[in-house]
């Protein structure tokens, strides 16, 4: 499957999938007490997108939290380098930013500075690292092992195999799943995905979080046969009033 996101490929619309009973029926997401809460995000604003609601219920709960930024996103940008634009720095700001946005406060961030759009090659790498640094009673969250990207189905299919090792939970967030799956596709999580709800103090701290991706959601620097990455279309449904997870069988 080709993953292509434009105005041209605006996916499934929202309209859609809150009209299907698939979301609505699905069972409550169900979490003890984590020792500490580590979020794996292939790129910036992944982790946001997909968890950013849950990531601030375990704020609130007083639990550490620690991210791994698997890549620096400087994929987005491909000419950036030559038109003197940082598209890493960019993006590390931006996710500093959103991470402020979102009430997490200081947070422990390990930059692996894998290459963007090749997160595969580095398979073992990732799973020996994640496996390092996860340990009994983490919550781990990764994108699906299948969502559609090459980044997220590496990064989840390692963080799996590191959770493993580790003795690690691991609640998978769908981000571009959203975008190639109708609520009709009989895909393998449905049966295991869960919903978790949000107050309207966090969809708002949420809405707000994901406006801090500016380099995503307008149109790339000096890249004028290219639009945004993040339409209008796509953030869309990443500002529902709930999120779902697949409970990872690890």
């Amino acid at each position: 499957m080709d993953l292509v996101v434009d105005e041209m490929h605006a996916g499934t619309d929202e309209r859609t999938w809150l009209g299907s009973t698939r979301l609505r029926t699905l069972p409550p997401l169900q979490i003890s007490q984590p020792r500490r809460l580590v979020v794996v995000a292939p790129h910036p604003d992944d982790e946001v997108l997909g968890a950013g609601g849950l990531m601030q219920c375990m704020q609130d709960r007083g639990v550490e939290m620690a991210i791994v930024a698997v890549t620096d996103g400087e994929g987005s940008h491909p000419v950036a380098h030559a038109l003197g634009v940082d598209a890493a720095w960019t993006r590390a700001m931006e996710a500093t930013v959103a991470l402020a946005r979102l009430g997490c406060g200081p947070v422990a961030v390990t930059r692996l500075g894998l290459p963007d759009g090749a997160v595969g090659a580095e398979f073992p790498l990732l799973t020996e690292t994640l496996s390092d640094l996860l340990g009994p009673g983490d919550l781990c969250l990764t994108p699906w092992r299948s969502d559609g990207h090459p980044d997220h189905d590496a990064a989840g299919a390692a963080t799996l195999a590191a959770s493993r090792v580790a003795g690690a939970a691991v609640p998978e967030y769908l981000v571009w799943t959203w975008h190639w799956v109708s609520p009709d596709d009989p895909i393998d999580p449905w049966p295991t995905c869960r919903r978790l709800d949000l107050d309207r103090a966090q969809i708002a701290r949420k809405h707000r979080t994901t406006d801090a991706f500016t380099s995503q959601i307008s149109p790339r620097h000096s890249e004028a046969q290219h639009g945004p990455v993040l339409t209008d279309s796509v953030l869309q449904r990443f500002r529902r009033p709930f999120e779902v997870f697949i409970e990872a069988d690890v």
